[in-house]
């Protein structure tokens, strides 16, 4: 889900890096330093979510799981997701460094949107925390995936037919990440339920 280096405009990646600049000072406001382990952890899972690529033809995508970041990290998340990325960039070629600022920002939105998604659905006694986790962690990949394919689609002709393609190949995803995310939150809950406390508004 990684947009790559040549494929937007320069006023679109100088507006990423503007973006992305905005949402890691806010991210970032507050920071206790008992917060930096957490993060470093999540960032970390975030980073090897990268390495586990599988074959959706004729392309192939790989997991995210920035919304497990925005349930447990909240806007906290605006730190990890820059950082991965500049990693992922750096040392394995996803992305791209032009496009970092654009990739940061679409992440971070989505982890952003989960976050809310998760917040909001506790308010539904109904809703076992399972589903709460699941919900949110879809919510993230389908953001993406739209933003993804809209960029695309304002690149220009040549990117319009992988625009359409982009959530369909994201489907798989969807479905690993919100087991997992569901699986993860009902975990946390019985051994740490402190993680899922609300993060941070």
């Amino acid at each position: 889900m990684h947009l790559s280096d040549g494929i937007l405009p320069a006023p679109v990646l100088a507006a990423g890096f503007v973006m992305a600049g905005g949402l890691t000072a806010w991210g970032a406001r507050g920071l206790r330093d008992e917060e930096i382990p957490r993060i470093a952890v999540f960032t970390a899972t975030f980073f090897c979510a990268s390495l586990l690529h599988f074959k959706v033809p004729p392309t192939s995508v790989h997991l995210l799981f920035h919304g497990l970041l925005g349930v447990v990290l909240g806007r906290r998340a605006l730190l990890a997701i820059p950082i991965g990325l500049a990693l992922q960039a750096a040392l394995l070629g996803h992305g791209g460094i032009s496009t970092l600022g654009v990739n940061a920002s679409m992440f971070g939105l989505a982890a952003l949107l989960a976050h809310q998604v998760f917040r909001q659905s506790g308010r539904a006694v109904w809703l076992r925390p399972f589903m709460r986790g699941a919900l949110a962690a879809a919510s993230a990949v389908v953001a993406s995936a739209v933003m993804l394919m809209g960029l695309l689609w304002w690149a220009g002709e040549g990117f319009r037919l992988v625009a359409q393609y982009a959530l369909l190949a994201h489907l798989p995803v969807l479905a690993i990440e919100s087991m997992v995310t569901g699986f993860t939150v009902d975990f946390l809950r019985r051994v740490q339920p402190a993680l899922l406390a609300g993060g941070l508004p």
